[in-house]
């Protein structure tokens, strides 16, 4: 499967986002459900723009989408030396160096760009433990699996087992990566304000954090100056240990992480489909 994702992703990236930006162009973009939902998130979370300004972001971070699957079947097809050269920026390398392998290191990342590609360069760097959802297609997620595991990183289905593994390996003194911006199970998350707004929120890092008090950074990958790609890291703010402050605390440091460029951010997620007042602003896109 590995040579297939090899020959697939031949095709230099330059070229996919010529053909995205014409698709784009003569506007069949629009009729899609990702544009849909991006254009929806955008309008939830970014009420002070104008019509022109939200169409613009949606239709870019649409664009990114495609583009970023695409830089995720490149990583899957390479080697993580190779992976990681596409890679020319890195914000604040020295937060993974100097808490990685000490006390324990919580890793909190967003969706931004490839997850796969960010998770192959910090699996270069350090070994980690991960939560992992499972890929509908058997075969693929048998190899994504074996991906994420290569150099002896521990990946663990995303479920209460995985939820103890993770916990015990943070406890052990282990880095361990989170995605905090996903909805959870019903039952395993909190409305917590994001952008503003009530959203179903999964508090699994900012409990972890919390209650051991151990080093945690936030994580994202960019484009930058001519689409080269950067990946930034933040410290985690001090609320985040303030017993009536951390659960916020998460969502606001991955706002943060997101307004760097916001048209890097997987805006196709249904973030608000869980609203407290049961209303699903995703019905009948």
């Amino acid at each position: 499967m590995k040579l297939l994702f090899y020959l697939i992703t031949f095709i230099p990236i330059d070229f996919i986002r010529s053909a995205i930006n014409l698709y784009t162009k003569l506007s069949l973009h629009k009729t899609s459900s990702v544009y849909k939902f991006t254009m929806c998130n955008i309008k939830i979370c970014f009420p002070d723009l104008s019509d022109v300004e939200k169409t613009l972001l949606a239709k870019e971070s649409f664009i990114e989408t495609f583009v970023s699957g695409y830089e995720t079947l490149q990583s899957w097809a390479r080697p993580i030396h190779i992976s990681g050269k596409k890679i020319f920026r890195i914000e604040n390398n020295y937060l993974i160096s100097q808490n990685a392998n000490k006390k324990g290191l919580a890793i909190i990342a967003i969706h931004n760009r490839s997850v796969d590609m960010l998770l192959k360069w910090i699996n270069s760097k350090t070994n980690t433990t991960t939560l992992y959802k499972k890929v509908k297609i058997k075969y693929l997620d048998k190899f994504v699996r074996k991906q994420r595991e290569e150099n002896n990183n521990e990946v663990y289905e995303t479920n209460i087992n995985g939820v103890r593994k993770i916990f015990k390996a943070f406890i052990d003194n282990k880095v361990v990566c989170l995605a905090a911006d996903q909805v959870p199970k019903r039952g395993m998350g909190e409305y917590i304000k994001f952008f503003n707004t009530d959203a179903y929120t999964t508090t699994l890092a900012a409990s972890m954090v919390h209650k051991t008090k151990k080093p945690a950074v936030f994580i994202c990958m960019n484009s930058f100056e001519n689409n080269r790609l950067g990946i930034t890291i933040y410290p985690s703010n001090e609320s985040i240990y303030n017993d009536s402050e951390y659960k916020l605390s998460i969502n606001q440091s991955i706002e943060d992480l997101i307004k760097i460029n916001p048209k890097d951010y997987s805006w196709e997620y249904k973030r608000f489909r869980r609203s407290p007042s049961g209303i699903d602003p995703y019905v009948g896109i």
